[in-house]
């Protein structure tokens, strides 16, 4: 982000002269909005989230991301991804598969279980049940936000808050989410 910018979002500069184990200087802290519509009325819903321990979640679960298949197929050399690799004749490579139907759902059951895993590792705040029991399990989590009505477009928005506290972001503010 340059200086201008900066100075347009009123950004405090912190200049660190060191760094102490145990201190928590590259925590983030913030709030997800999500548009809710009550008898007609828009509201937006202040959820309190934070970025401690997601990166890691990422950085772990994306090493069991699925692999797509790949697939013999044949480049010819006056084709577009030919001329790219500077082929002279029609030559017969291995490609991935990006369309294999199999890949696609692992692949789909892989990033929406990352989602939840972000989500519930960000979201700053206790989840009770009925009973006032604090729920630790994810699977249950995910059953009582779901019976609440929270909808798939406000579950990313929430995964994209957390995903952006520590992400420089150039339009934030003409987003009507964001405050």
């Amino acid at each position: 982000m340059n200086d201008e910018k900066e100075k347009q979002l009123d950004i405090e500069t912190i200049p660190l002269t060191e760094i102490v184990e145990g201190s928590s200087v590259f925590e983030s802290t913030g709030t997800s909005y999500l548009k809710v519509t009550y008898k007609g009325e828009i509201r937006k819903l202040a959820i309190p989230i934070k970025s401690k321990g997601v990166s890691e979640i990422i950085e772990e679960f994306s090493k069991d991301a699925p692999t797509p298949p790949t697939k013999e197929v044949v480049i010819e050399s006056d084709s577009e991804i030919g001329k790219m690799l500077r082929f002279t004749k029609k030559k017969p490579v291995r490609m991935f598969d990006l369309s294999n139907s199999e890949y696609l759902k692992e692949k789909e059951k892989h990033d929406t279980t990352l989602g939840f895993k972000v989500a519930f590792q960000g979201i700053d705040l206790i989840i009770r049940d009925r009973d006032g029991n604090i729920v630790e399990d994810e699977d249950k989590k995910l059953n009582i936000l779901r019976a609440m009505g929270m909808t798939g477009s406000q579950f990313l928005q929430l995964v994209k808050d957390i995903q952006d506290l520590t992400r420089w972001q150039e339009d934030r503010e003409d987003d009507f989410l964001a405050g």
